[in-house]
């Protein structure tokens, strides 16, 4: 087993370095990009129960995903949509499979195997259609990449193990028929035990817990290496090269623009960083990458993300997400959203989001959905300065506030422009959030008003929105008034203390 301790150690002391010169990463009198350049919005275009049970006879159209993006490309291009994040498409243990028990990664819904050819969500035909329509109207398209594990091997082998003995286990993957038709050595070796580096269950579904191979090693992981189905060796160099070669057939002849690496602090990081370069550097698409790495402190995020020093790569930012957790408890400190999160240290690299499939899904008690203030949370993100939100397809289509997530994201699209400054609210239960506004984009700018309070009476804050003589009006329709600014740019601005209305967002009446 590699020890890791004098590279975290190493890491430790520079992360202070970072702390000290890390800073906002846009400051006043810089040169904004126009709006479509600025504001890019990813939308999660899935959740775990998609297509099955209640949620099938409610959304019967969410059963053909593939078809149902391509119908609604120019639905989410106006809305102001810019990149779906597509679940992981290759073929997996069943039909149903949401994508993450990968068996053949290179068979996207083209081959008969695991008992369908289709995955839970279409065919490959279904899937270049659906590309093909999203970019046709200006949307990106980001991959889920499952590096991991694999899972519903074929056949059994007598695994060794160190120190003698074997163990009869699920690790021969003799079929993947889409690895045969695409990767050109696929038939010189097959994946065996010899491809991973553990397993925790034996051939009659016994659990024998994280048990490591014989002449294995742990890789050199920021988090346990083992984490489920047949712990994929990254140290096995015939294994390295498929990986890369298949990352690379996902961009240039599948045609995605970008991936979600899924459970990344599990996997091997060299192995991760060496993939990203590779794939990277096999394009001329500038490729959007983002990582989930599930750490809910700062620092941990910050230590993780040095690691990739010189790849272009972002991380969701679970940190804001653990004050959303706050914020639904009614136990945040609002005047802390000024600096909250990864975003606010590393504002280049934090993707933003609410909830997602691991956070928001039925039967899962902890982490918990943000159930409540949730349309605040949103607010926050999507009218910030800095990071790359993320709205998950379940709060948008099938929570009951898709109205209200609506205006939120059209005023993301139609006005979060220009230099953001804090709002000094005065009320503790109050954040205000200003965005000036770009000169050369008419009607732009904006001052952001959440509450954490539960009165029912309207907060009256005098903020700079940084536009004189100005009338705004409250986008959400929340409340039902206009403010002026003075000749310095202040005025009176509102917000409902409310859970179900505690939030606003006004912007110039033109």
């Amino acid at each position: 087993m590699r020890n890791n301790r004098w590279k975290k150690g190493v890491l430790a002391l520079l992360l202070v370095v970072v702390l000290v010169l890390s800073g906002q990463i846009f400051a006043e009198g810089d040169r904004y990009p126009t709006p479509e350049e600025q504001n890019p919005l990813i939308l999660q275009a899935f959740y775990w129960e998609m297509g099955t049970g209640q949620y099938a006879r409610e959304y019967p159209e969410e059963k053909d995903l593939w078809q149902l993006l391509a119908k609604r490309a120019p639905e989410f291009a106006d809305l102001g949509i810019t990149a779906l994040w597509l679940p992981p498409a290759g073929k997996g243990i069943s039909r149903y499979d949401v994508g993450y028990g990968v068996y053949d990664p290179w068979d996207l819904g083209e081959f008969d195997q695991k008992g369908t050819i289709r995955t839970k969500y279409g065919t490959k035909n279904e899937l270049l259609q659906a590309i093909e329509a999203l970019h046709r109207n200006g949307i990106s398209v980001y991959y889920d990449v499952v590096l991991n594990h694999r899972m519903g091997a074929d056949g059994v082998e007598n695994v060794p193990l160190p120190g003698g003995g074997t163990l009869r286990a699920y690790t021969l993957f003799s079929g993947m028929k889409g690895r045969l038709k695409y990767y050109d050595k696929a038939k010189k070796w097959k994946w065996n035990w010899q491809c991973f580096d553990a397993i925790d269950t034996d051939a009659s579904g016994r659990y024998v817990g994280a048990t490591l191979f014989a002449g294995k090693a742990w890789d050199n992981s920021m988090d346990k290496d083992y984490l489920l189905g047949c712990d994929v060796d990254y140290e096995n160099k015939k294994v390295v090269e498929e990986t890369i070669a298949w990352g690379k057939w996902l961009v240039n002849e599948i045609g995605v623009d970008g991936f979600r690496l899924d459970a990344v602090k599990h996997i091997d990081t060299d192995f991760v960083k060496r993939w990203l370069e590779e794939v990277l550097a096999s394009t001329d698409k500038k490729l959007f990458v983002v990582a989930e790495a599930w750490f809910n402190d700062v620092m941990g995020l910050q230590l993780y993300a040095m690691q990739f020093g010189g790849v272009d790569i972002k991380f969701f930012d679970f940190p804001l997400r653990r004050q959303f957790e706050l914020l639904r408890d009614g136990r945040l400190n609002m005047a802390g959203l000024a600096r909250a999160g990864f975003v606010s240290r590393r504002p280049d690299q934090a993707v933003t989001f609410v909830d997602n499939h691991d956070t928001f899904r039925d039967g899962l008690e902890q982490p918990a959905p943000i159930f409540n203030r949730k349309c605040q949370a949103y607010a926050y993100i999507l009218t910030r300065e800095s990071g790359y939100p993320t709205v998950f397809w379940r709060d948008l289509y099938n929570n009951n506030i898709r109205a209200e997530m609506e205006k939120i994201i059209r005023a993301r699209k139609h006005f979060a422009y220009g230099p953001g400054y804090e709002g000094e609210a005065k009320d503790p239960n109050v954040y205000a959030y200003v965005r000036a506004g770009l000169a050369e984009v008419p009607g732009t700018g904006l001052v952001l008003m959440i509450s954490a309070g539960e009165s029912g009476e309207v907060s009256v804050e005098r903020i700079n929105a940084r536009q004189p003589n100005q009338v705004f009006y409250d986008f959400t329709g929340n409340i039902k008034a206009e403010v002026t600014t003075d000749e310095e740019g202040y005025g009176d601005f509102m917000v409902m203390n409310s859970p179900d209305k505690g939030w606003s967002i006004w912007v110039p009446k033109n």
